[in-house]
């Protein structure tokens, strides 16, 4: 019988190969999400920077906002259950958003001066998702909860391979200074453990704490339970079940004093304003605070404060502090994982240490799965038997599809941004296509090529059209990398200079790639029974 470490061993090999390439997907695009506001902003040209925001000096004048935000919900909501308002103080307009009779949000922008609903101008910035692409493919891939289910059934899976991963090696802390590059089998074998061991701290926690945010997907049980006793849905996001109404009619209070008592509490302007059951004697009303790196002066929570007042009295119910941690250790403890794993809290420095570490895990994963192929090359295993060589084809296909496809589809959805015309309907929904399009063009060249050609072939593609980016913005808008830097606007600026790395990067493994001997799986020698 063999020994826990060669089950292991086993455990890892084919627990890892199974989620490897939906895990690979899974953390590049999550590591692509760290910047997920600066590509949004290289993704939205016409939209000008936004300038740095005034240092906070006392209770700000909304009074004519609130005014004509509550009237307007008055005339257009006046049957919804929750009302909020996005009052800003300066600025020639501010947002109202309700919900409708469905549950679905609605939203109007106002004006400050006479609170007149302004439209929207759908051609003044294209139509795009920006960076939330990246964000939703890694946390549901754009499959809703299904989706979401296959993202959980991955995670886990992965942290069963990082688990049974450290059980494999035997020599965990040796392997952490230990590459012997140009040696084939054991150079992989290097690079895939020296980015396990580098990232694994890392790597367990944002497996773990991905798998927590989601809890109420995976155990709907709870929510289940809350409704069997109380025959009400449980409102489980945060704050526990939602206020009932009580039927009978009750008169809002003034706002302005609660907002002004707010902001004098937090010292920040207010974020926005909730009203629930508006005209309910039962109704509450929730002032938010705004959060920025003022306020968060090295505090892990980037939660907002919050202030909740009776809707009829004005009487102050309950304060909770910005960037504290809830009272309750079971939602502290979520809360935090939230923000780890999101992101929240961080400024530049972390965002780039989350970067470089997930770009690490995203190699360690590619490094495992070229890794079972390099060697049935040079011993074919004969797992399945007569459909060996068939198989070993397919994972071939599936890695060069996987890696260097969802590369390829990554900035092809970039590219998408600059080509596709402005005036489409659902534009953003266009984007999307082109980026499922890329990949599964891919998929189909290498199934379609031998598979060295095939993976240097999208290895050199991407290379191009990574270092092509920032000519394509410049024939396209007029904007360029000198103008960014001249315009001290450097997240847009950090968008083209990191991309001409990553083409750098792909250039190199086609390059290293082209220097390998090709080696058809038909020639992989089969092993004697």
């Amino acid at each position: 019988m063999s020994g826990l470490r060669q089950r292991m061993a086993w455990l890892h090999t084919w627990a890892g190969l199974w989620v490897c390439w939906l895990a690979f997907a899974i953390f590049l695009t999550g590591t692509l999400s760290v910047f997920v506001d600066p590509i949004s902003d290289w993704m939205r040209p016409e939209q000008a920077q936004e300038s740095a925001q005034m240092q906070f000096t006392g209770p700000l004048d909304h009074a004519s906002q609130l005014h004509h935000g509550l009237r307007y919900l008055q005339q257009h909501a006046a049957e919804s259950k929750m009302w909020e308002l996005w009052p800003r103080a300066g600025k020639e307009q501010f947002q109202v958003f309700w919900l409708n009779a469905q549950g679905m949000y609605e939203d109007a922008h106002l004006s400050s001066a006479t609170g007149a609903a302004l439209r929207e101008d759908a051609g003044a910035v294209r139509d795009t998702l920006g960076g939330m692409h990246f964000v939703e493919f890694h946390h549901a891939l754009h499959a809703g909860t299904a989706g979401l289910w296959i993202v959980g059934a991955a995670s886990a899976a992965m942290l069963v391979a990082l688990i049974s991963g450290v059980i494999t090696h035997k020599r965990i802390f040796q392997d952490f200074f230990t590459f012997r590059p140009a040696k084939g089998q054991r150079s992989w074998l290097d690079a895939h453990n020296l980015a396990g061991v580098l990232t694994l701290p890392f790597l367990f926690m944002i497996v773990y704490s991905g798998l927590a945010i989601s809890w109420s997907t995976y155990m709907p049980a709870i929510s289940w339970a809350q409704q069997l006793r109380t025959g009400d849905e449980a409102y489980t996001r945060e704050y526990g079940p939602e206020i009932k109404s009580s039927g009978q009619p009750g008169v809002l209070t003034p706002l302005e004093p609660l907002v002004r008592l707010a902001e004098a509490t937090f010292h920040s302007p207010v974020y926005a304003l909730v009203v629930n059951h508006p005209g309910d004697a039962a109704m509450t009303v929730q002032v938010y605070s705004t959060t920025s790196p003022d306020t968060q002066q090295g505090n892990l929570l980037s939660k907002r404060g919050m202030m909740k007042f009776d809707g009829v009295s004005g009487a102050l119910l309950e304060t909770e502090m910005p960037h504290r941690a809830p009272s309750n250790g079971a939602r502290a403890t979520m809360v935090t994982l939230d923000e780890l794993h999101r992101l929240h809290f961080a400024g530049a420095v972390i965002r780039w240490i989350y970067f470089v570490a997930g770009m690490a895990g995203t190699a360690m994963m590619a490094t495992g799965a070229i890794l079972f192929m390099v060697k049935r090359r040079q011993r074919a295993l004969n797992e399945f038997g007569a459909s060996t060589q068939r198989v070993y084809r397919l994972i071939d296909v599936l890695n060069v599809a996987s890696i260097a496809g969802l590369s390829l589809a990554c900035i092809a959805f970039l590219w998408s941004n600059r080509l596709i015309p402005l005036a489409l309907d659902e534009r953003h929904e266009w984007e999307v296509a082109a980026f499922f399009g890329a990949w599964a063009a891919a998929l189909l060249h290498a199934a379609l090529r031998p598979v060295t050609q095939a993976w240097r072939e999208q290895l050199w593609a991407g290379a191009a059209l990574c270092a092509a980016l920032p000519l394509l913005n410049l024939a396209t808008t007029g904007q360029h990398l000198l103008t960014y830097l001249a315009q001290r606007d450097l997240e847009r600026a950090a968008v083209e200079l990191t991309a001409i790395g990553m083409g750098a990067v792909l250039a190199f493994a086609a390059i290293r790639t082209g220097q390998r001997k090709t080696v058809a799986s038909a020639a992989v020698r089969k092993a004697v029974p």
